[in-house]
């Protein structure tokens, strides 16, 4: 049997020749190679460990595989051929770059390669060929980079040349692959004195206790950091993976107005009881103040109990100074326009609108990022800690629009100065190029039971997609509805 011939090349990658392996390795003639890098979903790379037998580097750990094109092969085929041959394995390989090393072998021979270095994706265990192969493991790079410097003489050669080389390379194709998946956080969970467990009973939360009146799904308000749930950015927080990569996260236009701030905030909110009459301030006042957004919000109710009303507004011809005597009074209902909603019902909350979500109603809220809140009334009731909430009356008086109209908004399309939302009634399957919208989709699942770009969607959830992502798809396994919300 003829021994296999490697392409031998000069340095700008042409051929100049061919030679046997072996020959190629006794002389150290340059030739042409590559290696290939297969990654999990959690961004963990295949290693095989070289099967006892082989001339050269025996039972060492290396990349997924490395091999040498045959004549007239390209690099993608030459790459998924030995992905078969040795890992019994497909998917789909990508070129990131190619680099000269040259690695003497305690035996004499030397490996002298241009290398093609491909990546691929895959959640498939192997199907090792023990002629090649006498062991696997999937392992971070992290871990690998520690253990590489712990145990150097575990590793071939040509791998640690390779790793080192491109290990920064490896974590941005990683950042840039796993951008364009929907990421998931962890909700951060809020007790209220007027919580509830709707979020729990309706939305399958596992909610602390059953006074929990918030569940915030993305946030980047201080101190209430969203933490990635799991998969490549598990443990990382919002504010991280904006700071690190910035428009590829939320859309140039979107980084070029707001920075390292997120923009939005995103809640659930279960009302058992009354919330305290309250109102918010506009941008202007909320960063002379507070150095902060203002908080403009939207609600979008989920569920609510026979009688549930919004309180949004005064009533018409309400003056301030009417305004002053009802509220020396403790008497504010009289003059505050009462809705009653039902689900499906979405009510746009601008700055300076007196409002209060009434009992018995569970929504989802979009806002501004901001925490600001002047409390008016509370309905004379203590806090969890058994103490009066403070009120901010004087603050809440600069900030009332005493003119502000009740604004329910109705339609598939909702535009805000401060975001947008498709309301999305899903009975089949769903798909949108969004590769030119260059902003970040969150998606709240308000009902059913979804796949969205393969990543499981139920009630009470919410994702992220970075800007990056090309398209939504999105598999309905049991018809609902999806807010997508965007700017």
């Amino acid at each position: 049997m003829q021994e296999e011939q490697v392409i031998l090349v000069n340095a700008q990658d042409e051929v100049i020749g061919y030679a046997s392996k072996m020959a190629a390795h006794e002389k150290a003639l340059l030739h042409r190679a590559f290696s290939v890098f297969i990654f999990n979903d959690k961004g963990e790379l295949l290693l095989q460990q070289r099967a006892a037998h082989k001339y050269h580097s025996p039972r060492l750990w290396t990349n997924t595989v490395c091999s040498h094109q045959r004549k007239d092969e390209e690099n993608i085929s030459a790459g998924r051929r030995r992905l078969m041959e040795e890992m019994g394995m497909t998917t789909k390989l990508k070129e990131v770059f190619h680099f000269i090393y040259k690695a003497p072998f305690d035996n004499g021979l030397t490996e002298h390669e241009l290398d093609h270095v491909m990546i691929g994706f895959s959640n498939d265990n192997p199907v090792i060929n023990p002629d090649e192969v006498m062991a696997y493991k999937w392992e971070s790079l992290d871990k690998i980079a520690a253990d590489i410097q712990t145990h150097p003489q575990h590793y071939t050669e040509w791998f640690k040349i390779i790793f080192k080389n491109s290990l920064n390379h490896l974590k941005q194709e990683l950042d840039n692959y796993f951008l364009q998946n929907p990421i998931k956080f962890k909700p951060i969970f809020k007790e209220k004195p007027w919580g509830g467990n709707k979020l729990k009973t309706v939305l399958n939360k596992a909610i602390p206790s059953d006074k929990t009146g918030e569940s915030w799904e993305i946030s980047t308000v201080p101190h209430n950091l969203s933490v990635v749930q799991s998969g490549y950015f598990k443990g990382q927080n919002l504010q991280e993976l904006l700071q690190k990569h910035e428009a590829a996260l939320i859309g140039k236009k979107n980084y070029k107005k707001y920075g390292d701030d997120f923009p939005l905030l995103i809640k659930y909110i279960d009302a058992a009881d009354d919330l305290s009459i309250q109102v918010h301030p506009d941008d202007d006042m909320a960063q002379k103040l507070h150095r902060s957004f203002g908080k403009n919000e939207l609600w979008h109710i989920i569920q609510a109990d026979e009688g549930a009303c919004l309180y949004i507004g005064f009533k018409e011809g309400i003056t301030k100074n009417d305004y002053i005597k009802h509220l020396n009074e403790g008497n504010l209902l009289p003059i505050i326009n009462q809705i009653p909603v039902k689900p499906g019902d979405t009510f746009y909350i601008p700055a300076g609108t007196l409002h209060a979500i009434g009992k018995g109603i569970l929504l989802a809220e979009v806002q501004q990022t901001s925490d600001i809140t002047y409390r008016i009334f509370d309905w004379n009731r203590s806090g969890l800690d058994g103490k009066m909430r403070p009120l901010h009356t004087r603050e809440a008086l600069k900030a009332l629009d005493f003119n502000a109209k009740i604004d329910k908004r109705t339609g598939r399309y909702i535009e805000t100065p401060y975001f947008k939302i498709d309301r999305l009634q899903l009975n089949e399957n769903f798909s949108q190029d969004i590769a030119n919208l260059d902003s970040f989709i969150i998606l709240m699942n308000t009902e059913g039971y979804f796949e969205v770009n393969g990543k499981l969607f139920q009630k009470g959830e919410s994702l992220l997609l970075p800007a990056v992502t090309s398209k939504l798809e999105i598999n309905t396994l049991q018809k609902g509805h999806i807010l997508k919300i965007y700017l």
